[in-house]
Order: structure tokens, then sequence, then C-alpha cells
């Protein structure tokens, strides 16, 4: 087990020997099974691997009078580093956490945990924010299998199965994040939970226009989950901001209001929770519509609107501010829409596919006589697979 963590971290023996203050031989001969580990050794691992004081545990479970103990947490341990890589140790420490709440006779409170890693999401997109929602993940899993599959524990892992599928997405990872949806949805229908259902359909719908979706697919979708909802959800929402979207593409900014006002009446109707809560999500959709298609008054006015609500939601800021980029342009202000967006596709830490397809999208206008050495640099960070509007005809 001290093997899987260390080569989990990235570490060699020489390099977790010199952060443990131990010789190389000593770490190998325990890694071997040769000898026999002292107490002080493993802390001294746990505190360098940031495991602590897992391996301790290990070494105080040793013995006859706790061999079930000892089997379950190795049985844990081995799958936390083999799946969750370096969040094992952290995946292994809410398994612990959760063991607790099991034996005192208390549940999870999974609906703050999904909310939690939504607001994440959209905050912090990074790959040590997709390991942590995998590890948590896995305990939903763990649980499901030791404890059993309730509803509550499906749709957990449904709304988290499709968090994940969202940020691989985001990771250019297509095909996994497809894998993702349809995981989600299948896991939502077994639990029964009606929002969840609608959730997951709709969220793909709106997200998968993003990532090869016909338009006739997203829509479809869409109306789906209409179909199976039967109140107002964060779902149904969804389903209204996947046609905002298809009547963006197709310029058809009557038919994209109207969507737009089935946003509005759902949000209305629900709890504004957050700053990534429905009324951001809603003013976020209202300025990309009239910023690809509105006029530049109606672009203007909206982006009064969602720039305060939307600062706080840093993927949905930057790629309103590319779309906002792209009113610019489409007004004659092209060196100016250009810089707009520069600023904001340089200010995130990490790539995010949904703000460099907006990039791509205001490439598309850019008029072909400009040049510059903005442009040239904005063209790095554009998405290098097709954007959504190539399937205008589908």
């Amino acid at each position: 087990m001290l093997q899987s963590l260390r080569e989990s971290a990235g570490l060699t023996l020489a390099g977790l020997a010199d952060r443990a203050h131990y010789s190389k031989a000593a770490l190998g001969h325990v890694e071997t099974g040769r000898r026999r580990p002292s107490h002080d050794l493993l802390a001294a691992c746990d505190e360098a691997l940031g495991t602590a004081p897992l391996l301790a545990t290990l070494l105080a479970l040793d013995g006859e009078d706790h061999v079930m103990q000892r089997r379950a947490l190795l049985a844990t341990l081995a799958s936390a580093t083999g799946v969750a890589g370096v969040s094992g140790a952290a995946a292994v420490a809410e398994l612990i956490r959760q063991g607790l709440l099991d034996s005192a006779g208390e549940a999870e409170d999974w609906g703050q945990v999904v909310a939690d890693y939504s607001r994440r999401l959209v905050v912090d997109p990074s790959p040590a924010f997709g390991a942590a929602l995998l590890g948590q993940i896995m305990l939903a899993k763990q649980q499901i299998v030791d404890v059993g599959p309730t509803a509550e524990r499906l749709r957990a892992a449904a709304l988290l199965g499709q968090l994940y599928g969202l940020w691989q997405g985001n990771q250019d990872q297509i095909p996994q994040a497809h894998g993702w949806y349809r995981t989600a949805a299948t896991l939502a229908d077994r639990s029964g939970d009606t929002p969840a259902r609608v959730f997951c359909r709709a969220r793909t719908a709106s997200r998968g226009i993003f990532e090869g979706y016909t338009l006739g697919e997203a829509a479809g979708r869409a109306r789906d989950a209409l179909a199976i909802s039967d109140r107002p959800s964060l779902g149904a929402l969804e389903a209204h901001s996947a046609l905002v979207h298809v009547h963006a593409l197709t310029l058809d900014l009557a038919a994209g209001r109207r969507a737009l006002a089935g946003m509005l009446d759902v949000a209305d109707r629900l709890d504004d929770t957050g700053p990534d809560g429905p009324s951001a999500r809603t003013v976020s959709f209202a300025h990309y519509l009239e910023s690809r298609c509105g006029t530049p008054r109606s672009a203007d006015r909206m982006w009064e609107q969602a720039e305060p609500l939307l600062r706080p939601v840093p993927v949905w800021w930057r790629e309103a501010q590319c779309y906002y980029g792209l009113s610019l342009v489409r007004r004659g202000e092209v060196g100016a829409g250009i810089a707009y967006a520069l600023e904001a596709v340089t200010a995130l830490p990490v790539p995010v596919r949904t703000v460099s397809v907006a990039v791509s999208d205001l490439l598309r206008v850019v008029p072909r006589t400009h040049r510059s050495t903005d442009l040239d640099e904005l063209r790095t960070h554009a998405a290098t697979t097709p954007g959504p509007w190539v399937a205008l005809g589908a």
C-alpha cells in the first residue's frame, strides 16, 4: 500500500525517501515486505504523502484481532488510489468519515454534496476538481454496493456522474463525456426521481450542442426532458436553455426569446441559491442570445445586467465576455471585440471547451481583411474541433 500511494503521488522511492527523511533502502524493504515498518516510519510517510493517518492506521490494525477491519481498509485504499489517483487519500478519508456516519445511524447529505460540486464546476474546472469529483463518485458507488441502491444514492450517483461528464467535456474528452451522460441518465431512471431524470437529459442537451450533437438532437432531447417534467426544476430550466441555444445558432431571435421566456418562468419559481443559481443561468443565456443575433443596443443592455451577476462564476463570466466581444465585432468594432475576448480567455487558469467554442464563434465573424497580433493570439485559444454552427442544417 505504501508503494501504491507513493506511485499515485508521482514519487520515486528516492523522492519519498528524501521527503520522509528515511533511507531509500529502509523504504524499499517495507514496500517489498522484507521488513516490518515502525510507527515513526509510517507516520513520516503519511506526512510526506499527505495521507495521515492512513498508513499508521493500517499498522495499528495489525494482528489477528483486526483482520476484517484491516482487510476492508486495504480494499478501500486499493480502490481509491487506483481510481482517484492523487486524490485517493482524500477519498479514503471521506470513506472513513462516511463509515463513522453509518455507525452513528446518520446519512450523508448527498443533496448538499451535489450542490457543492455543481458550483465548483463553474468556479474551478481544474484537473484537481475532476479528481476530487471522481473520488466522490467512487464513494457513492461504494455505498450503493455495500449498503444498497436506495433512490437517494442512485440520484446522487446520477447527478455526480452528469457533472463528471460536463467536466470531461470541458477538457475536450467528448466521447468519454457522452458515456457519462448515458450512465447518468440510466442511473437517474433507476432512481425513479423525476427531477434527476429531467436534469440529466436536459443538461446533456444544453451542453451537447457544444459537443457534436446536431441541432435536431439537442432540441429533441430538450423536448423529451420537458415532456417528463412534472414541476419547475433546474432540469426544466436547462431544457429551455438548450432551446435558446438552438434558436441562437439558427439566428431565430424571436424563437430564442420565446425559449428564454420559458427559462424566466421556471427561474421565477425556483429558489435562487448561490451565485450560480437560476437567475445567473438565465441571464447568461439571455446575454448569449442577444450578443449572437440581437441588436447592438440589446446586447449592451443584456451585458449591463449579466456582467455583475456572472462575475462570481468565472467560467460563465469569461464565456459571456467572449460573446460580448462577438457582439462588438458584429457591429464593426473588430479590434475592441478581439481584445475583449482575448483578455477573457487568458484570464482562465485552465482551458475550458465552452469558452474555446465561444472564441471560435467570434473568429467566424472577423473580417478576412483584419490583421493584428491580438487576432493571431486569440486564434491559439479557439476550439480545434468543429463548433455547433456546422449543424445548422440538421
